[in-house]
Protein backbone atom coordinates (compact mmCIF):
# COMPACT_ATOMS: atom_id res chain seq x y z
CA UNK A 1 0.00 0.00 0.00
CA UNK A 2 1.71 3.32 -1.04
CA UNK A 3 0.36 6.76 0.52
CA UNK A 4 1.34 10.28 0.70
CA UNK A 5 0.10 13.54 2.33
CA UNK A 6 -0.70 16.10 0.49
CA UNK A 7 -1.66 20.11 1.53
CA UNK A 8 -4.82 21.14 0.12
CA UNK A 9 -2.94 23.94 -1.88
CA UNK A 10 -0.15 26.82 -0.74
CA UNK A 11 -1.23 29.68 -2.36
CA UNK A 12 -2.36 32.72 -0.81
CA UNK A 13 -5.64 32.15 -2.79
CA UNK A 14 -6.22 28.84 -0.99
CA UNK A 15 -4.81 30.25 2.34
CA UNK A 16 -7.65 33.23 1.82
CA UNK A 17 -10.32 30.74 0.99
CA UNK A 18 -9.47 28.34 3.65
CA UNK A 19 -9.99 31.93 5.96
CA UNK A 20 -12.78 33.01 4.50
CA UNK A 21 -14.40 29.35 5.12
CA UNK A 22 -13.28 29.29 9.19
CA UNK A 23 -14.92 32.79 9.20
CA UNK A 24 -18.26 31.61 7.92
CA UNK A 25 -18.59 28.67 10.60
CA UNK A 26 -17.67 30.95 13.54
CA UNK A 27 -15.66 29.16 16.18
CA UNK A 28 -16.06 25.98 15.51
CA UNK A 29 -12.83 23.79 15.96
CA UNK A 30 -10.83 22.21 13.32
CA UNK A 31 -11.41 18.54 11.78
CA UNK A 32 -8.89 16.61 12.97
CA UNK A 33 -8.97 12.97 11.41
CA UNK A 34 -6.59 10.63 13.27
CA UNK A 35 -4.30 8.05 12.34
CA UNK A 36 -6.83 5.92 12.83
CA UNK A 37 -9.08 6.31 9.77
CA UNK A 38 -7.53 3.88 7.13
CA UNK A 39 -3.97 3.82 8.75
CA UNK A 40 -3.91 7.73 7.07
CA UNK A 41 -2.74 10.73 9.39
CA UNK A 42 -3.20 14.29 9.00
CA UNK A 43 -0.35 16.75 7.58
CA UNK A 44 0.06 20.17 10.00
CA UNK A 45 -1.13 21.97 7.71
CA UNK A 46 -3.65 25.04 7.58
CA UNK A 47 -5.92 22.35 5.27
CA UNK A 48 -5.45 18.70 3.93
CA UNK A 49 -5.80 16.25 1.54
CA UNK A 50 -4.92 12.80 1.75
CA UNK A 51 -4.30 9.96 -0.70
CA UNK A 52 -4.52 6.40 -0.46
CA UNK A 53 -3.37 4.14 -3.32
CA UNK A 54 -4.39 0.65 -2.84
CA UNK A 55 -3.64 -1.63 -5.84
CA UNK A 56 -5.88 0.24 -8.77
CA UNK A 57 -7.68 2.60 -6.35
CA UNK A 58 -7.23 5.53 -5.41
CA UNK A 59 -9.03 7.36 -2.31
CA UNK A 60 -8.93 11.07 -1.30
CA UNK A 61 -9.85 12.77 1.65
CA UNK A 62 -10.50 16.91 0.51
CA UNK A 63 -11.14 18.77 3.59
CA UNK A 64 -10.28 22.18 4.82
CA UNK A 65 -9.80 21.43 8.65
CA UNK A 66 -12.63 24.58 9.61
CA UNK A 67 -14.83 23.45 6.93
CA UNK A 68 -17.91 21.85 7.77
CA UNK A 69 -17.97 18.87 5.45
CA UNK A 70 -14.65 16.40 4.73
CA UNK A 71 -15.47 15.52 0.79
CA UNK A 72 -14.45 11.36 -0.14
CA UNK A 73 -13.61 11.16 -3.78
CA UNK A 74 -12.20 7.46 -5.17
CA UNK A 75 -11.56 6.46 -9.17
CA UNK A 76 -9.49 3.71 -10.36
CA UNK A 77 -6.64 4.00 -11.68
CA UNK A 78 -6.70 2.93 -15.21
CA UNK A 79 -9.72 5.18 -15.57
CA UNK A 80 -9.71 8.26 -13.91
CA UNK A 81 -12.55 9.63 -16.10
CA UNK A 82 -15.39 8.65 -13.91
CA UNK A 83 -15.44 7.46 -9.69
CA UNK A 84 -17.30 7.60 -6.66
CA UNK A 85 -17.86 11.34 -4.38
CA UNK A 86 -19.52 11.82 -1.28
CA UNK A 87 -19.81 14.81 1.52
CA UNK A 88 -19.88 13.79 5.10
CA UNK A 89 -20.97 16.60 7.72
CA UNK A 90 -19.29 17.29 11.10
CA UNK A 91 -21.86 15.01 12.85
CA UNK A 92 -21.13 11.66 10.51
CA UNK A 93 -23.72 12.09 8.42
CA UNK A 94 -23.86 11.92 4.65
CA UNK A 95 -24.79 14.95 2.78
CA UNK A 96 -27.71 13.86 0.48
CA UNK A 97 -26.72 10.54 -1.31
CA UNK A 98 -23.65 9.34 -2.98
CA UNK A 99 -22.22 10.44 -6.55
CA UNK A 100 -21.45 8.68 -9.57
CA UNK A 101 -19.39 11.18 -11.61
CA UNK A 102 -18.88 10.68 -15.14
CA UNK A 103 -16.07 13.27 -17.43
CA UNK A 104 -18.05 15.22 -19.57
CA UNK A 105 -15.47 14.47 -22.52
CA UNK A 106 -16.98 10.88 -22.64
CA UNK A 107 -19.99 12.60 -23.78
CA UNK A 108 -19.54 16.09 -25.09
CA UNK A 109 -23.33 16.47 -25.28
CA UNK A 110 -24.09 15.42 -21.93
CA UNK A 111 -27.26 17.82 -21.79
CA UNK A 112 -28.90 15.33 -24.37
CA UNK A 113 -28.61 12.50 -22.08
CA UNK A 114 -31.01 13.23 -18.84
CA UNK A 115 -32.25 9.81 -17.64
CA UNK A 116 -30.22 7.06 -16.32
CA UNK A 117 -30.97 4.14 -14.44
CA UNK A 118 -29.74 1.06 -12.35
CA UNK A 119 -31.34 -2.62 -12.90
CA UNK A 120 -33.66 -1.32 -9.38
CA UNK A 121 -34.73 1.70 -10.87
CA UNK A 122 -34.23 4.93 -12.22
CA UNK A 123 -31.44 7.72 -10.25
CA UNK A 124 -31.44 11.33 -10.35
CA UNK A 125 -28.92 13.31 -12.19
CA UNK A 126 -27.16 15.85 -10.80
CA UNK A 127 -25.84 18.03 -13.77
CA UNK A 128 -22.51 19.35 -14.52
CA UNK A 129 -20.19 20.06 -11.54
CA UNK A 130 -16.70 21.14 -11.88
CA UNK A 131 -13.95 20.62 -9.28
CA UNK A 132 -11.24 23.45 -8.64
CA UNK A 133 -9.07 21.11 -6.94
CA UNK A 134 -9.49 18.20 -9.44
CA UNK A 135 -5.19 18.26 -10.17
CA UNK A 136 -3.91 19.71 -6.93
CA UNK A 137 -2.61 16.45 -5.45
CA UNK A 138 -0.02 14.78 -8.07
CA UNK A 139 0.39 13.15 -11.25
CA UNK A 140 -3.09 11.37 -11.49
CA UNK A 141 -6.22 13.92 -11.42
CA UNK A 142 -9.71 12.88 -10.92
CA UNK A 143 -11.47 14.99 -14.07
CA UNK A 144 -12.02 19.47 -14.18
CA UNK A 145 -15.66 18.93 -15.26
CA UNK A 146 -18.08 15.94 -14.91
CA UNK A 147 -22.16 15.02 -14.84
CA UNK A 148 -23.79 12.53 -12.57
CA UNK A 149 -26.15 10.65 -10.81
CA UNK A 150 -27.25 10.54 -7.38
CA UNK A 151 -27.02 6.86 -6.20
CA UNK A 152 -28.68 6.14 -2.03
CA UNK A 153 -26.63 4.55 -0.07
CA UNK A 154 -28.71 1.31 -0.01
CA UNK A 155 -27.61 0.14 -3.74
CA UNK A 156 -24.07 0.86 -2.80
CA UNK A 157 -23.78 -1.51 -0.28
CA UNK A 158 -26.86 -3.72 -1.41
CA UNK A 159 -24.42 -6.70 -3.17
CA UNK A 160 -21.15 -7.71 -3.18
CA UNK A 161 -21.19 -6.99 -7.53
CA UNK A 162 -20.07 -4.32 -9.52
CA UNK A 163 -22.61 -1.54 -10.02
CA UNK A 164 -24.01 -0.73 -13.90
CA UNK A 165 -25.08 2.29 -14.19
CA UNK A 166 -27.00 3.18 -17.71
CA UNK A 167 -27.15 6.86 -19.31
CA UNK A 168 -29.85 7.04 -21.76
CA UNK A 169 -30.54 9.77 -24.78
CA UNK A 170 -34.01 10.86 -25.62
CA UNK A 171 -33.30 9.53 -29.20
CA UNK A 172 -31.80 6.07 -28.06
CA UNK A 173 -28.47 6.90 -27.50
CA UNK A 174 -26.56 5.58 -24.50
CA UNK A 175 -23.79 5.37 -22.30
CA UNK A 176 -22.96 2.44 -19.44
CA UNK A 177 -20.65 3.22 -16.79
CA UNK A 178 -19.95 -0.39 -14.30
CA UNK A 179 -18.43 0.99 -10.74
CA UNK A 180 -16.50 -2.17 -9.80
CA UNK A 181 -16.92 -3.52 -6.54
CA UNK A 182 -13.09 -2.55 -5.29
CA UNK A 183 -13.63 0.49 -5.97
CA UNK A 184 -17.06 0.63 -3.88
CA UNK A 185 -15.59 -1.20 -0.97
CA UNK A 186 -12.28 1.21 -0.51
CA UNK A 187 -14.77 4.49 -1.10
CA UNK A 188 -17.54 2.93 1.35
CA UNK A 189 -14.32 2.18 4.11
CA UNK A 190 -13.71 5.39 3.76
CA UNK A 191 -16.45 7.34 4.00
CA UNK A 192 -17.33 4.85 6.67
CA UNK A 193 -14.34 5.73 8.44
CA UNK A 194 -14.44 9.06 8.63
CA UNK A 195 -18.01 9.51 9.52
CA UNK A 196 -17.21 7.72 12.94
CA UNK A 197 -14.07 9.67 13.69
CA UNK A 198 -16.43 13.09 12.80
CA UNK A 199 -19.30 11.63 15.37
CA UNK A 200 -16.84 10.50 17.61
CA UNK A 201 -15.24 14.45 18.14
CA UNK A 202 -18.69 15.60 17.32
Amino acid sequence: MRMSFLPFGTTLGVTMLAASAAGMIGCAPPILLSASIASRAVAAAPSDTVREARDSTTIELRYFRFSPTVSVVGWTDDDTGYGLRGVVRRDGSLVRDHRLYVITYYMPDVRAFPHATVPSGPLKMTGISRDTYHCYFGDKCSPYETFGVRIPDRILRANRDSVVVTFYENEGRKLIVTVRRDLIDAYLKAVDSVSAELRRHS
